[in-house]
């Protein structure tokens, strides 16, 4: 038997009076089981329930659209304005092994495509040394002259914004490991 009628069926016996009429009726007995499907009862009417709305999306923040394209793809995020380039000052932070505590200096960079230019002021801001290298896109090279010797910073940039790399003064002997930071835009030879 079918639940949605035998509860109408209990409705109905029931009637207004509720409890009083369902004691005095007698058992309904179950309806015999036949081979022919009779037409189902007609359910009773509800009231009409309101169409969904489309609720707008709330103004100022988002201009996104409300269904997502089919051909959308994550993009990069682009570099901010200040680091799209290795021009400007970089704060170097020599990390000698022997020593107790970093040594800083600034490189003025000027980058004209792969090739780089510029000054290396040392920890007493009284040495300056010009320099020249390349860079392609990630790695870099840096060659630094001085009266006496020929430096070689190499390593990685990573997103315009950092540097990891060595220091080598002699080929032959290992090379003191740096790091540097973009830092904001100045001219070159002021500090």
């Amino acid at each position: 038997m079918n639940f949605r009628i035998a509860a109408l069926a209990g409705a109905i016996v029931l009637g207004p009076s509720g409890v009083a009429a369902a004691q005095s009726a007698p058992p309904t007995p179950p309806p015999p089981a036949t081979t022919a499907t009779a037409a189902p009862a007609a359910a009773p009417s509800l009231p009409p329930t309101p169409a969904p709305s489309v609720t707008p999306a709330p103004r100022g923040r988002s201009k996104r659209e409300s269904t997502p394209q089919p051909n959308a793809s994550p993009t990069d995020t682009p570099a901010p304005p200040q680091f799209s380039t290795l021009d400007g000052v970089w704060e170097v932070a020599l990390q000698p092994l022997n020593a107790s505590r970093a040594i800083y200096s600034h490189l003025y960079i000027t980058q004209n495509g792969a090739n780089l230019s510029g000054t290396w002021r040392r920890e007493d801001h009284k040495t300056v040394l010009p320099f020249t290298g390349t860079f392609d896109g990630r790695l870099f090279k840096i060659t630094i002259t001085d009266k006496t010797a020929t430096y070689t910073m190499s390593g990685y940039a990573e997103n315009f914004g950092d540097m990891v790399g060595l220091l080598v003064l002699d080929p032959t002997k290992d090379g003191t490991p740096f790091t540097a930071s973009h830092r904001k835009k100045e001219k070159p030879g002021k500090l």
